[in-house]
């Protein structure tokens, strides 16, 4: 994985990092999925990217420093009756220690209350951790 003398991520390597610091450690873990997906098998992590996707920061009024702003959705189980809005607390409790965790700083900003979550035809209860982590874009592709 690349990172710059600054100590942030370049922009490319976010989404790794971030799954690696998620990444299941045992069978009873929930799988990360690092892309976008239209199927899935709860409970699941998937990493997306919040919209704005990279804003601008001020550091000591030099240019070239940005904020990316990547999600994590956890999406604990089909909309049905049973034990949904407790398996998304310990998914999310999950997501969020593990974030805690990793050497990397993965600043929580906020997150959204338990939603439905519409995937292939099909209703998940889930919800988003927003994430604000400092990057860097690197030189050309």
């Amino acid at each position: 994985m690349s990172t710059i003398t600054r100590g942030t991520l370049l922009l490319g390597d976010v989404r790794a990092a971030l799954g690696a610091a998620l990444a299941p450690e045992s069978d009873e873990d929930p799988d990360v999925l690092p892309d976008l997906v239209d199927a899935i098998s709860p409970p699941v992590l998937m990493l997306e990217w919040n919209d704005p996707w990279i804003v601008p920061r001020t550091v000591a009024g030099l240019a070239g420093y940005y904020d990316a702003l990547p999600t994590v959705l956890c999406l604990a189980s089909r909309l049905e009756p049973g034990p949904g809005v407790e398996t998304l607390e310990s998914l999310v409790a999950y997501a969020l220690a593990r974030l805690d965790a990793d050497a990397k700083r993965w600043p929580v900003e906020s997150s959204t209350a338990p939603r439905r979550f519409q995937m292939g035809g099909v209703n998940y209860l889930g919800a988003r951790l927003f994430l604000r982590v400092p990057v860097s874009i690197g030189g050309s592709p």
